[in-house]
């Protein structure tokens, strides 16, 4: 099994993580090139952090984004929630209908205690935790 962020989820968390490393406002050119983000997305990828609490930004000359809380305050689950939204179970997995509780299927109980154990995780890992394991901050390292 595989479970994958969306190219925007890993560019806001590479964003995160260059901004936590950086601690300062930083340009959208600035965090594109350094933090290997496509430039065409970052603006919309910083909107999503924006629209979280999780980076503030200002426009204009001398403008830029940081984050918008110190990093051992912003987790990995408020970070991934922010680009890819809550996460829940939506569909039956054994059925071709919406999940729900009403008349759940002889698998929810299963998926949702392990969709919280992953919740609960990333909910105790945060930026702090992953900057100070790379100390050199290449989000990620270019090759």
């Amino acid at each position: 099994m595989r479970l994958e962020l969306s190219s925007e989820g890993r560019y806001a968390l590479r964003a995160l993580l260059y901004l936590a490393w950086l601690g300062e406002r930083a340009s959208a050119d600035r965090i594109s090139t350094e933090a290997n983000v496509p430039r065409r997305l970052l603006a919309r990828i910083l909107a999503s952090l924006s629209r979280a609490g999780l980076v503030e930004s200002e426009q204009g000359r001398g403008g830029g984004s940081r984050l918008a809380r110190p990093a051992r305050e912003i987790t990995l689950r408020d970070a991934v929630e922010a680009a890819e939204g809550p996460f829940g179970i939506t569909r039956c997995i054994m059925q071709n209908r919406a999940c729900g509780t009403d008349a759940p299927c002889a698998i929810h109980d299963a998926w949702q205690a392990g969709q919280q154990a992953i919740l609960e995780y990333l909910q105790k890992q945060n930026l702090e935790d992953f900057i100070t394991q790379n100390p050199s901050g290449r989000v990620p390292p270019k090759a």
